[in-house]
């Protein structure tokens, strides 16, 4: 289940540093490295999706301790087979929730930037984006699927950033790509095969 909150600017701001105080110490750490208040808020928010969503889905109300992977990303310690990924931008908020590993992004929609584009994406993902219609929604389309399929690996962004996208590469891998052109983002989810379908709660 993705959980979505793109009214973020509704969220008043003296209540952020008290979001802020209530955050695992992990997430704290997350949310303090941002220089600017508008950061610092998404960071939270989003911390507050996973704390919205654990209590529809799965009648969970006071958050699980965390352990982490070797390359630093959270688990939910005491249930293991509850996946979850956290993402934000400007304009959105989201956490994804599913019975198998899965990953999340969401990113405002930008400029594509020829030389961007090219240091991330193969020949065949240039193409795309430049003969598209909109080349900047076909560019963030492809980043934010690549970047969550790096989250669902569990690896963070690394060298194969051109060819993450590659059949063999995604095989047993759903991914679903949804754009807000009204708000301004575009978001993608991705996990392994499962029967369980990806559903939005905003």
């Amino acid at each position: 289940m993705l959980y979505i909150n793109d009214h973020i600017g509704d969220f008043p701001e003296k209540l952020v540093e008290k979001a802020i105080s209530l955050l695992p110490s992990w997430r704290r750490e997350q949310a303090l490295k941002f220089k600017h208040p508008e950061g610092r808020k998404e960071c939270a928010l989003a911390y507050l999706e996973l704390c919205r969503g654990l209590m529809l889905e799965y009648d969970i109300c006071e958050m699980p301790p965390f352990s982490y992977n070797e390359n630093g990303k959270p688990l939910l310690q005491t249930f293991p087979n509850i996946h979850f990924s956290l993402s934000h931008c400007k304009e959105a908020v989201s956490c994804f929730l599913s019975d198998a590993p899965c990953g999340l992004d969401v990113e405002c929609i930008r400029p594509a930037k020829e030389t961007l584009v090219r240091y991330c994406m193969n020949d065949e993902e240039c193409q795309q984006i430049f003969s598209s219609p909109s080349p900047d929604v076909a560019f963030i389309s492809l980043w934010t699927q690549k970047e969550a399929v790096f989250k669902l690996k569990g690896t963070g962004i690394n060298d194969d950033i051109k060819n993450i996208l590659s059949p063999e590469n995604v095989r047993d891998i759903t991914i679903q790509t949804i754009a807000n052109l009204y708000r301004g983002y575009i978001l993608s989810a991705a996990q392994y095969a499962t029967k369980t379908k990806i559903q939005l709660w905003k």
